[in-house]
């Protein structure tokens, strides 16, 4: 583990520790007045400090923010620097021992923060807890994701749901808690993945071959609208980038072992491409994963001279 982790501590209602809520907005203003004032009234966690970054949007959202939510502080970025450099900067500025990201089009529900704190307060080594992420219709979308060969192939298609109960999982979006110690210790979002998508996925798998566990707290809850910047995005670009995240994911993290078994099922993603009107797109994506080959085979090289290639088991 890259970091001594302490000894295991009771929540103290009376004394919680002190937790950075923060979102990345970029050209949100017509989304922040439904999600913004239910996550300020709903976080009844008696230590938050309110923290935005926002990327250059060009829709008066920081403006709106200073206007409106004045207990929110901002940091407006000089440019649209993406997501993960974004949530980057968020963790960086936060002063607390725990941070919160919260994606702008979640919808949390009550007493959503302080079982995720409870859960990182019990397990010093953990880096990550989170919860289950519904659908605007009820369904789940989320409980946490696991990482395995298939994972780039299936997503979470037949993840198991472990349902009341807690359970170790690899990683978490679109809200989650980390230990800031954890998320510095293995560098945090990748920014190769600018502006976004498989970052949290890499997160995991950093996260699992350093040893912090991450955990599935069923008792937190919330609602995600899929509303965000990317799902505004014109069906090529947001496929042409989708497909390069995929492929850089894979070729950067996967193990030797599982990077056969994913291969051996790559060509059904290009015959789906094709079938879904997006073949070209899927192209530029592998031309994308060719022009970054001596960047991956770096990293790679470097994973595999630091005993850091092959995963350790999942707990």
């Amino acid at each position: 583990m890259d970091a001594a982790p302490g000894a295991p501590r009771d929540l103290n209602p009376a004394a919680p520790p002190p937790v950075t809520v923060g979102l990345v907005t970029f050209n949100a203003a017509g989304l922040l007045p439904r999600t913004l004032p239910r996550l300020l009234a709903v976080t009844q966690y008696p230590a938050v400090r309110w923290l935005v970054v926002d990327n250059a949007s060009a829709d008066g959202t920081a403006d709106l923010l200073a206007r409106d939510f004045p207990a929110v502080q901002v940091e407006r970025l000089p440019a649209n620097l993406g997501y993960p450099a974004a949530v980057n900067r968020l963790v960086a500025r936060a002063d607390t021992e725990y941070v919160a990201q919260v994606n702008p089009d979640v919808l949390v529900e009550p007493d959503w923060l302080a079982p995720l704190v409870a859960a990182l307060e019990r397990q010093p080594s953990a880096a990550q807890a989170g919860g289950r992420i519904l659908r605007p219709d009820g369904t789940t979308q989320y409980c946490g994701s696991r990482l395995h060969p298939l994972y780039a192939l299936l997503g979470t298609r037949g993840a198991r749901d472990p349902g009341a109960r807690p359970a170790r999982v690899d990683f978490h979006s679109p809200l989650f808690l980390v230990r800031r110690a954890a998320w510095q210790a293995v560098g945090g979002f990748s920014e190769v993945y600018t502006p976004g998508y498989y970052e949290d996925a890499e997160l995991g798998f950093a996260f699992r071959r350093a040893g912090w566990p991450v955990w599935y707290v069923p008792e937190c809850r919330a609602v995600h609208l899929d509303a965000a910047t990317f799902g505004r995005l014109p069906r090529r670009d947001f496929m042409r980038l989708y497909e390069r995240n995929r492929l850089l994911f894979v070729f950067r993290n996967y193990p030797r072992s599982w990077l056969a078994v994913h291969l051996a099922g790559e060509g059904l993603k290009a015959l789906q491409s094709l079938a879904g009107g997006y073949g070209a797109e899927y192209c530029q994506a592998w031309a994308a994963v060719r022009q970054a080959w001596p960047a991956i085979v770096q990293r790679r090289t470097a994973l595999r001279g630091g005993g850091r290639e092959d995963l350790p088991s999942p707990g």
